[in-house]
């Protein structure tokens, strides 16, 4: 079995409150692991230390055989994370958004391919509006496109279901099928259990920043 990521004793403190409290988690590569649990319970910050936007403040963490934090530059080449509240650029169109990223990745992407990662999550009408003017839902449907342009190994995906309608809903699921398909390891944190397990292979429950027995898939 090859391993996507493995944490053991993974501690992170803000202050004097604990985040995350000695995490043991080892994903296969290539599975969908929906990783359950309210708000508050250390979700975010997981997700946020595999993608080294956050450090450690204890444990060791080893992401597509990378070490972190040390080791975090080639994990940014493979890896892309969706958080809840977005990076996407307010003034340009949905086309150019996905063509600026394509270049900060030095890639060459055709016109049509632009298009058609557009049509795949419901934007071809909305492609030459600005971002500014997008529905929350309509920005989640383009950070969806955004991750499709290039090759990755791993996804993160934070509460990818929020503000969705069922619209919405299934091109996440249909989004997160083809990353499987294609060999990357996904992982979905969730609150919205019924909706992450569908598309899930393993069930995680995260509570008060640990991780409990997996939950039954």
């Amino acid at each position: 079995m090859k391993t996507a990521l493995r944490v053991e004793g993974l501690t992170r403190r803000f202050g004097r409150r604990w985040a995350l409290r000695g995490i043991d988690l080892e994903v296969e590569a290539g599975s969908v692991v929906a990783l359950l649990g309210s708000n508050g319970t250390g979700k975010t910050t997981l997700l946020r230390v595999l993608s080294t936007l956050l450090r450690p403040t204890a444990g060791t963490v080893e992401v597509l055989g990378c070490a972190l934090p040390d080791g975090g530059a080639p994990v940014r080449e493979r890896a892309a994370f969706m958080t809840s509240e977005g990076h996407l650029y307010e003034e340009l169109t949905g086309r150019e958004n996905l063509r600026f990223t394509a270049r900060m990745h030095g890639l060459t992407v055709e016109r049509e391919r632009v298009s058609a990662a557009l049509a795949e999550v419901g934007l071809e009408d909305a492609a030459d509006t600005t971002v500014r003017a997008y529905s929350t839902g309509m920005r989640k449907r383009l950070e969806l496109a955004r991750i499709g342009l290039r090759p990755v190994e791993l996804v993160l995906l934070d509460e990818p279901f929020a503000s969705l309608d069922d619209d919405g809903v299934a091109i996440v699921q249909r989004s997160i099928a083809g990353w499987k398909g294609r060999g990357a390891t996904v992982i979905v944190a969730s609150h919205r259990v019924a909706q992450a397990s569908r598309c899930a292979n393993r069930l995680v429950r995260l509570v008060r920043g640990v991780v409990g027995e997996d939950a039954p898939s």
